[in-house]
Formats: C-alpha cells, structure tokens, sequence
C-alpha cells in the first residue's frame, strides 16, 4: 500500500505556526504559574525550558533530515546556526524508551503542581485551574498534532525517526 499524503521539503507556514503557538502556550503557562508562586521560580522553570530545547536540538535537529530547512517546529532552520550537521544516520539509530520522556513529562508535572499549589494555597480560581490542565489538553492533542499535521508528512519519517514511529505506530509504514 502507497503512501499518498505530500512529503514536506519545507512545512507550510500555517503548520509551524500552529505548532509553535501550542508549545509557546506551555511556556506560558508554566512562567505564570510559576512566577505567582515566587519569580525566582520562574527563572529556573525557564531555565529547564530552555535546558530542553537546547536538548532537542543537540540530540535531534542536527542530526535530522530538516537540518537548515523548515521542520514542523521550524527548529531545523534554526539549528544551521548554532551548531554543525551531524551524521543523520545517528537519528535513525536512536530508539525511544519511556525514560527519553521523562524530562518532558516532568516539566509539564511541573505545570500541574505549580497549579494545585496556587489553588489549594491562594483559593480557587477558573483560570488558574484551566491553565493548570492545559498541559494535559496539549498531551492528548499531540496525537494529532503529530498524527496529522506533523510526522504524515514528514521526509525524515521516512528514513527512520522515534518520534514517528510513536505516534504514526497505528498506521502502516513505507
């Protein structure tokens, strides 16, 4: 069985600005409900932000097939400035275990118990508390981000990528 949906040479705008705006939302969330609790907790929640995207880049974009294009996330583009072009068979081989989401899964825990704090703490609140559950929203989301708009029309999902294999695992494969 063929493949019909379009491969990305450079994903469109639009997708990469959906994308961004979903990961800029974490952010947010997570500075604000941070910064209420205590502004120097903010900094490092920060900090850990920018830990992890370092993280992807050092461990993914360099090495990925979007190296100095247009990747969904845009970060390929980005990645031709701040470090060399790795060996892309280095992507291919790498495989993903429950522990490679344990740094992301804590940094949205984060969020979430930030959140409880301030509403157990400083009363309860409809904002603070849906800002509290967008990590969880997001996570279920990212099945179609991913599913959809993301690893579908991915080239490196192609030649072998972990994170496509995760989420595109229900349907059949080149």
């Amino acid at each position: 069985m063929t493949n019909q949906t379009e491969k990305y040479e450079n994903y469109p705008a639009w997708i990469v600005l959906v994308y961004n705006l979903i990961a800029f939302s974490i952010y947010a969330a997570g500075l604000y409900l941070s910064y209420l609790i205590w502004p120097w907790l903010a900094l490092a929640f920060l900090a850990y932000a920018i830990y992890l995207e370092v993280a992807i880049y050092r461990e993914g974009c360099r090495y990925c097939y979007y190296y100095g294009k247009i990747c969904v996330a845009g970060r390929g583009k980005i990645a031709k400035f701040f470090m060399k072009k790795g060996d892309p068979r280095k992507f291919t081989e790498k495989t993903v275990e429950f522990k490679d989401f344990i740094p992301t899964f804590l940094f949205s825990i984060m969020i979430i118990a930030a959140g409880i704090y301030l509403l157990i703490f400083r009363g309860f609140d409809w904002i603070i508390l849906g800002i509290t559950l967008w990590p969880v929203i997001i996570f279920f989301g990212n099945q179609i981000t991913y599913g959809q708009l993301a690893c579908p029309h991915c080239k490196q999902g192609e030649v072998g990528c972990p994170a496509c294999e995760y989420f595109m695992k229900a349907q059949e494969k080149k």
